[in-house]
């Protein structure tokens, strides 16, 4: 599955054609929510995108998000029933195929609640439609911050699968540059899903398209680029590329000097000194496609697409079906 967050219609279709059919389930951004909790459609709902999907036989189940805005997601849990109702309407309005939930920046406080609140949408929706969880990474068993909000064992149980947000390991605002999912903490996140009686069959793993770009003076720390913009920067700036086997991570350096020609990255320009890069490439992805095969997992969740380069559908597929013995 990838989901489907930057864009419109025209290039949600242009990347999953892109896919050359890898994919059976999309996740597009239709679903947010209000001040009050209640459930918010997007302008990105389109009816024809949807029915083309099914032509292809992909399902297409939306994600809700709070976009990191702990009030909207205490706002939805304290609405719990209303908005579980006004999803299961909304995905038979729009012939949807069910829902993937995905609130972040909850705590431990609001553990119960979520769980509750994902049973109820449960309850509510069809048998056919498919309810899914996106779940912070926990690697380290965390019952405390926004990993303790999720009960793993009790979401799965209401839900068709877990998706593992098994990224970002080093992230925005993090000042010490670092891989944005390395090969161990990875693993480390699928075991803990396990350890909490998680069925490997309810297990997606999540696959990041991006890396995060910090400078040697603190004033950009962690910045996401897409993965089909990084070659083009690296050789700009003649940057220098090494390879991270213990972490299995992509990994480059390189200087901009005053008399360069600035570059501008998600809004951000770079102003001259020493950058440092970690992202993913074939080598990277490959790694974490086996860890699919190896604990028998459900499948890879991809964030998000079109972010990825355009050679990475030449081996995604057959990496993620290869067999454990090759």
């Amino acid at each position: 599955m990838s989901y489907l967050y930057e864009g419109n219609t025209s290039n949600y279709l242009q990347n999953v054609k892109r896919t050359q059919g890898a994919l059976d389930e999309v996740s597009p951004a239709y679903f947010n929510l209000n001040d009050d909790g209640t459930l918010q459609e997007t302008e990105k709902i389109n009816s024809s995108f949807i029915e083309e999907m099914h032509e292809q036989s992909v399902a297409v189940v939306p994600f809700l998000s709070d976009h990191w805005d702990k009030d909207k997601a205490k706002a939805a849990l304290e609405n719990k029933e209303e908005l579980a109702s006004q999803i299961a309407s909304t995905i038979e309005q729009y012939n949807l195929d069910g829902i993937n939930v995905d609130i972040e920046n909850v705590t431990a406080e609001e553990r119960e609640d979520y769980s509750e609140f994902v049973k109820l949408i449960k309850e509510k929706l069809s048998d056919e439609k498919t309810l899914s969880v996106a779940v912070a990474a926990n690697p380290k068993g965390w019952n405390t911050g926004w990993q303790g909000a999720y009960d793993y064992s009790t979401l799965a149980q209401y839900s068709d699968y877990l998706m593992l947000m098994a990224y970002d390991e080093h992230s925005v605002d993090h000042e010490t540059s670092g891989p944005v999912a390395s090969f161990s903490f990875v693993e480390k996140t699928i075991k803990y899903a396990l350890s909490q009686n998680v069925p490997s069959e309810k297990i997606v793993l999540g696959v990041p398209f991006y890396g995060r770009l910090w400078n040697d003076d603190g004033t950009i720390l962690g910045i996401d680029i897409p993965m089909k913009n990084v070659d083009a920067l690296i050789e700009r700036y003649n940057g220098e590329i090494d390879y991270d086997e213990e972490y299995q991570s992509a990994k480059a350096t390189f200087t901009v000097k005053s008399t360069d020609e600035p570059s501008t990255i998600n809004g951000t320009k770079l102003t001259p000194g020493t950058y440092t890069l970690w992202y993913e490439n074939e080598q990277s992805i490959k790694a974490k496609l086996q860890l699919i095969q190896k604990y028998n997992l459900k499948g890879a969740g991809i964030w998000n697409l079109g972010k990825e380069t355009a050679q990475t559908w030449d081996y995604f597929e057959q990496s993620l079906n290869a067999s454990s013995e090759k």
